[in-house]
């Protein structure tokens, strides 16, 4: 087990037969470079491939002291999997792919032809190899131009993000994530075909209403129709592709929450759609575009009150961000962002449509993928416990904190029956879900509750504790060795913590600034935050918008008008 800043732990070799790969793309220049982002995976047809692409921090710094930068390496990657035979069970790195800018778009076009959206790019990446074997080499064949100056905001990019292949591998279709629209490509001339905005004012001529924006990801069903998640927006947007230089609008589908990653039963009757901050899956029946059940993350077997369940109902924040179904289409597997845990749920029987256990694995998981005879799963995360990071001083890049964040893949065999019980009980111990309210502690509780009025938070931005309060000496849990303006330089500081409580292990885990508000505000980063963190820190252009702080692509959405922001 792991503690993470969250108070949180992980256990990803909890698993049994569980093996954990870094992302290390074996740079000549940094050969101890692991890269960070990890947000896709997907499993060529055949079942021999598995491609995983990363939306990032990913900047390199070389030279003394890590103070020069590596451009030419400093790209998002794809890293190519080798699983067939003996590799199903230890994925053998194949080839990693540089691509100047990423996000979360990857989509396969029969074992030989690969797809990779380009972010801030604002282009899809063909990829080719001259035969399916899994050790044939890839290159790229094609740019696809999306053909945007700009995002919709103000001074930001597009970004170009989830991808589909339709089933016939004739259209491509890319969610436009910063243009609030879908792009419809020709795979064979690799071109352009047409743009559809997804905004009511373009589907019914509403103006002010919401809808369709920042798109996500995009699931295309064999009869032309399309479903695009809607993360801003709380919906799925449904369109008719049969004329891919016509789309045609149907409806919008609401669900409770931020929809992210979505997947097809195998008769595509059924589409489920993970929905971050409800902690739910929407099940959509694909022919009436109904919700026709939610299926409820935090409740175990359709019991939310079992006090010792991880899947209490009371603690929410699981972050369900992508969905992965079975073949044979009797289980479901949810990505939980913020628990780091998978959920097992099983769509058949007694228990149909509720969570049979749950999977620890690494920090921050954004994806999972099965392999081609389901036995065998491949989980990837989006980050990694960094630890202090005393060399980071002005002047040089070492031990950034964005730049220690390491992704992995963690592969092991799906675990059922006994083994999913453990594991199931293991994820409430890391998440501290079975840890039962003493009588003293509600006691103490209470107490405090009749008695303090106000409570004054005063926030250090962009420090730890032991870099200012390392040296307090009050036997609080400090480091002296790793405090950079100690009592002499904050004296005033270090006088209100010598006469108040020291809160020393009370943690905002926010990786920087963007996500550490959220943190100090309201407890709680979204998966938009945490990918677009990343891609806005980097050392180069990623285009990705601040968001957090009341903006959305640079405009002050918290402010009631038009004319005021």
């Amino acid at each position: 087990m792991e503690l993470l800043p969250t108070g949180q732990f992980i256990s990803p070799r909890a698993i049994p037969g569980a093996v954990q790969q870094l992302l290390n793309p074996q740079l000549s220049a940094k050969s101890t470079q692991v890269v960070s982002g990890a947000i896709k995976s997907q499993l060529s047809p055949d079942g021999n491939t598995l491609a995983v692409i990363t939306a990032g921090y990913n900047t390199v710094y070389t030279g003394a002291n890590n103070s020069t930068l590596d451009k030419a390496d400093s790209t998002q990657y794809i890293f190519i999997y080798d699983v067939s035979g003996a590799n199903k069970a230890h994925p053998m790195l194949a080839q990693v792919i540089h691509q100047n800018n990423a996000f979360d778009g990857l989509a396969w076009n029969g074992n030989q032809t690969l797809y990779g959206t380009g972010g801030a790019d604002d282009t899809v990446y063909a990829y080719k190899r001259a035969s399916a074997a899994p050790s044939a080499q890839w290159s790229q064949t094609a740019a696809i131009a999306l053909n945007h100056t700009k995002g919709i905001g103000s001074g930001v990019k597009p970004n170009a993000g989830g991808l589909a292949v339709s089933a016939d591998g004739r259209s491509l279709v890319v969610a436009n994530n910063y243009n609030d629209s879908i792009s419809i490509i020709d795979t064979g001339s690799n071109t352009l075909v047409s743009e559809y905005d997804l905004r009511p004012f373009n589907t019914s001529g509403q103006q002010g209403v919401p809808g369709g924006e920042y798109p996500w990801a995009v699931s295309l069903k064999a009869d032309g129709t399309a479903f695009i998640s809607s993360v801003r927006d709380r919906e799925v947007v449904v369109l008719n592709l049969a004329n891919p230089a016509a789309p045609q609008f149907i409806t919008r589908i609401p669900v409770k929450g931020n929809a992210y990653g979505m997947a097809f039963s195998p008769d595509q009757s059924k589409l489920y759609v993970a929905v971050s901050n409800a902690d739910q899956v929407a099940v959509i029946d694909t022919a009436s575009h109904r919700v026709e059940k939610t299926i409820d993350i935090a409740s175990q077997n359709g019991d939310g009150n079992d006090q010792s369940s991880g899947n209490n109902k009371k603690y929410s924040g699981r972050d369900t961000v992508n969905v992965t179904v079975s073949k044979d289409g009797r289980t479901l597997y949810a990505v939980n962002n913020g628990d780091n845990s998978i959920a097992v749920i099983s769509l058949t029987g007694e228990n149909g449509y509720h969570v049979n256990g749950l999977i620890p694995t690494a920090y921050a998981p954004k994806d999972i993928t099965l392999s081609a005879d389901g036995s065998q799963m491949y989980i990837i995360n989006g980050k990694s416990v960094t630890g202090p990071n005393p060399l980071y001083t002005s002047g040089t890049s070492a031990q950034y904190q964005f730049g220690l964040e390491q992704s992995s893949l963690v592969s092991a065999p799906v675990p059922t029956g006994d083994v999913l019980a453990q594991l199931t009980t293991q994820v409430d111990e890391n998440n501290h879900y079975s840890v039962r309210e003493s009588d003293s502690d509600r006691e103490t509780m209470n107490f405090l509750r009749a008695r303090i009025r106000h409570v004054i938070y005063v926030v250090k931005e962009n420090r730890t504790f032991d870099q200012i309060l390392g040296d307090l000496g009050n036997g609080s849990n400090g480091d002296p060795t790793l405090t950079m303006y100690g009592k002499a330089t904050t004296p005033n500081f270090h006088n209100i913590s010598s006469n108040f409580v020291t809160l020393d292990n009370f943690t905002d885990p926010g990786d920087g600034s963007m996500d550490g508000w959220s943190w100090v505000q309201h407890a709680h980063v979204t998966p938009t935050e945490e990918v677009s963190q990343q891609e806005n820190y980097a050392g180069v252009s990623r285009g990705m918008a601040y968001e957090s702080e009341g903006s959305n692509r640079g405009l002050p959405v918290g402010l009631p008008n038009t004319a005021m922001r």
